[in-house]
């Protein structure tokens, strides 16, 4: 929302003063309940018992002071009483029990970080609430500053309306994320106090405003109807848009056949999967016939284009009309349009949005702020437009050299400088063992990954290949780079609460589980009237066929479809377990009681499961998400997604165009998700949806000792930028008392270039850590002597040549001399052949044999 427009209905608005002083009062009674002088002696007891409707948590969350903070889970407030009556931390598969000791000890960190919290609010040290490491969720964090020291912040916690009001009141970039939301409130209220329009506000009356604006904007949109954006482009035609303004209809051009007689069939979804042939065909049929008459339907398509050097993502929406006729009534057929529903155009006015996403052939929308900006016409004067920005840095780095130059220790450097350059150049600051500890915690995270190249190492290691399961079965395993792009892609999800949407997932799932083991496990489902519903069989599309005694036919009840109740459920806030009824409102003809009982016993498995606590998201979970994302061809946006690396060492020991296969295209740039030319591809074990994400890098580091990277395949060479670490003689300068290392590894590598090549130098990285000349002669002699024979082979002449000469005997001050061989002592007659001269190197070196290297 615009500055501006905000002020406009500031002017305007009328303040219930009432109940602006309700919301002190309860303010005052918390401080009354639980003063700031006694939180250091307050109790675990005193802070997470919720059962006595007393405790600190209650009172933050159930006595409605100031704002809410609903929603989440227990774990939002660090530590919680679990319904067991156990005290926690953590949820879902991460919860842990805490008791005794390791109770009271976390539990007094907690405090004492909440009293830090208030202290630095009083102070107004705002910037360095991010050093206190709370477990605590922003929001409650900010909602107990705020309660504390109302001068500073404004009763509203939600990060989407803070950060688009901080975007309008040009606040720091750096603090426009949910993460930062307690400095981006206390910003916000200072930048709208000192406009003169609330200048005399107090902190809570602006707050009441803000939402009371916010909410009214959202609900002006009609819940109960549908959004969708439709395609116009068949693929045979091309566009269609003036056919579908003249002939007020919106069209599908897949399944070129008349469905008129399958429309009103139980089975139509089914059909529809085994006509259509193609995933995006079959989705946006069966959203074009889930459309109801009174939805709104705007004619979009999708493209980027460049402007002010960068590529942005572009929608355009030609035309909004309201559907005169849902497909049971208004549907029609022809060979030319396709599938058609009657539209009536209340808007011809073609436009470009800056939004990413939205390339299915049709979407429902669900976002606010796309259905005001789309079908609304708010996009300047109500709605912060969403604008997809792309990281033209590369993508894809390598640094190659000769053993001992430094690839690993740059790669360190580099990989924090991708993830985060502002933390990268302040741990700099403070030298190699902050940057060290901050590589091992983003490693830990798994937001760095490691892996290291070797002969037989395979595209089933990297990216996915069958494996034994221990019971003779072979199933898909995921590799390394694809669990990466799976936890960078979740990063990029936009536009949808991870929450309800895992919660979807796992509703799904626990249809599958349903599907898998419903019936040999003689699962049981309750009817409305009390009747037993039995699975009967599996049909052949993967879908539960139920029935029961009492009439003995079969109803098919479809994983798409209940999935759609589902999301009714959850959009219109329906209570299913009374009403039967919303369920022909959600997917149309159906048999009602048997997807009620279906659905009926799948809610129940979920609110067991979760007792109220947010459903984790990892491992299988989160892929679930990301392919279900995948799939419905889900919005994503990176500009704020966390940057993910893997760092492949020793990447040219490999056969590197093996390994990464078929999907060596997606590592071009313009290849990857929400990219210009985003390529989305099918995996060959699994058969699941893969792309690469523009939030993960590739790193690898090449010894050219090993394999010189003239022979790594030109279209791996493209993918890559390529850095060459020389040895850096330098950086020796100061090391060795006696001995001139710099001078010695110098003209070492000189001659090694002359003698064989530049790939097989030595690296200063050997010396670096030297102190001493007695530690530089036992680097020469434990290190440096057997890398040279590796390079050639036991050739001693090349080898001494390196190390400045062949001595006589050993007398000389060389470190490999030639020993002549007495023929005479060791043969009784001479031989006919030439007998070639004895090479040795000397066992215990000295300085003198170092300096006659370089002198």
């Amino acid at each position: 929302m615009k500055i501006d427009t905000l002020k406009e209905k500031a002017l305007e608005y009328k303040v219930d003063y009432q109940m602006l002083e309700e919301k002190e009062t309860g303010r005052k009674k918390f401080i009354k309940r639980f003063p700031f002088e006694s939180l250091k002696d307050m109790t675990i007891d005193d802070y997470a018992d919720t059962k006595t409707k007393d405790s600190f948590i209650y009172w933050l969350e159930r006595k409605h002071i100031l704002a809410g903070i609903g929603g989440g889970n227990s774990s939002k407030f660090g530590i919680y009483r679990a319904q067991s009556g156990e005290y926690c931390k953590g949820y879902g598969k991460q919860k842990i029990v805490l008791q005794g000791d390791q109770l009271q000890e976390e539990f007094k960190a907690l405090k004492t970080g909440i009293i830090k919290a208030i202290e630095l609010a009083e102070e107004g040290r705002i910037s360095d609430f991010n050093s206190l490491n709370l477990p605590l969720f922003n929001m409650v964090l900010l909602k107990i500053v705020n309660i504390y020291v109302p001068e500073k912040f404004f009763n509203i916690y939600s990060p989407p309306i803070l950060i688009e009001l901080g975007k309008e009141l040009n606040v720091r970039e750096e603090i426009l994320t949910p993460q930062n939301s307690i400095a981006l409130n206390h910003e916000v209220i200072n930048l709208l106090k000192g406009d003169s329009v609330f200048s005399d506000w107090s902190n809570e009356k602006i707050g009441v405003f803000i939402w009371d604006t916010f909410s009214e904007r959202n609900n002006e949109i009609d819940k109960d109807k549908g959004y969708w954006l439709v395609g116009h482009t068949y693929e045979d035609e091309g566009s269609m848009v003036n056919e579908f303004l003249q002939n007020s209809c919106i069209g599908v051009g897949f399944l070129r056949q008349d469905l008129h007689e399958h429309i009103k069939d139980d089975d139509l979804e089914e059909f529809i999967e085994a006509k259509e042939e193609t995933t995006a065909g079959q989705k946006a049929l069966k959203h074009f016939f889930s459309m109801k008459e009174g939805d709104l339907v705007a004619l979009k398509s999708t493209f980027t284009r460049k402007s002010a050097g960068r590529i942005r993502s572009v929608l355009r929406v030609s035309a909004v009309g309201r559907l005169l006729k849902d497909a049971y009534e208004g549907y029609e057929y022809s060979d030319v349009y396709g599938h058609n529903l009657p539209v009536e155009w209340i808007d011809k006015d073609e436009r470009d949005l800056a939004y990413g996403g939205y390339r299915s052939t049709i979407n429902q929308v669900r976002d606010n702020n796309t259905i005001s900006t789309v079908f609304m016409k708010r996009g300047k004067d109500k709605v912060e437009i969403i604008e997809q920005e792309i990281d033209n840095s590369p993508k894809n780095h390598v640094f190659y050299g000769p053993p001992g130059t430094g690839k690993s220790y740059h790669v360190v450097d580099l990989a924090l400088e991708l993830i985060d350059k502002k933390t990268y150049d302040e741990l700099q600051v403070d030298g190699r063992e902050a940057l060290k500890q901050e590589f091992s915690r983003l490693t830990a995270e798994r937001r760095i990954n490691l892996i290291t190249f070797h002969q037989s190492y395979a595209y089933e290691d990297f990216i996915e290949g069958l494996k034994s399961d221990g019971e003779g079965n072979f199933l898909p395993a995921d590799g390394i780079l694809k669990r990466a792009a799976i936890e960078a892609m979740y990063d990029g999800i936009q536009g949808l609460s991870n929450n309800d949407y895992s919660k979807e997932i796992r509703f799904e799932q626990l249809y599958e589980d349903l599907v898998k083991n419903g019936l040999k496990q003689s699962i049981q489902f309750q009817s409305k009237t009390g009747t037993t519903v039995y699975i009967s069989h599996i049909s052949t599309n993967g879908n539960l066929v139920v029935t029961s005694d009492d009439t003995k036919t079969n109803s098919i009840v479809s994983k798409d479809r209940l999935i759609r109740i589902y999301r009714y459920i959850q959009l219109h806030k329906t209570d299913w377990r009374n009403s039967i009824m919303f369920i022909r409102e959600a997917i149309g003809g159906s048999n009602q009681s048997r997807y009620w009982s279906v659905l009926n016993w799948i809610m129940n498995e979920l609110e067991e499961e979760s007792d109220g606590e947010k459903i984790e998201v990892e491992g299988n979970e989160k892929k679930a998400v990301v392919l279900k994302a995948l799939e419905k061809k889900k919005a994503f946006d990176f500009s704020r997604a966390k940057k993910h690396v893997i760092i492949i060492d020793e990447m040219n020991r490999a056969n590197i165009s093996k390994i990464f296969g078929e999907l060596l295209t997606l590592l071009e740039e313009d290849k990857r998700l929400t990219e210009s030319n985003e390529l989305i591809v099918e995996l060959p074990y699994s058969k699941e949806k893969f792309t690469l994400p523009p939030n993960l890098y590739l790193v690898g580091t090449m010894n050219t000792a090993d394999r010189s990277i003239a022979l790594l395949d030109s279209a791996l060479r493209r993918r890559f930028v390529f850095k060459e670490m020389a040895p850096d003689h330098e950086l020796l300068e100061s090391i060795g008392e006696n001995i001139d290392v710099r001078s010695m590894l110098s003209i070492m590598n000189r001659r090694i270039e002359v003698l064989y090549d530049r790939d097989h130098m030595i690296g200063h990285a050997y010396f670096i850590n030297a102190t001493s000349d007695e530690e530089v002669i036992s680097i020469v002699q434990t290190k440096i002597i057997p890398l040279l024979q590796e390079y050639f082979y036991d050739d001693w002449e090349k080898i001494g040549l390196v190390l400045g000469g062949i001595g006589k005997s050993r007398e000389d001050s060389y470190i490999v001399y030639k020993e002549e061989v007495k023929i005479n002592e060791l043969f009784s007659q001479r031989p006919s052949y030439h007998i070639p001269a004895l090479y040795r190197v000397k066992r215990k070196l000295s300085i003198q044999e170092l300096v006659a290297v370089y002198e």
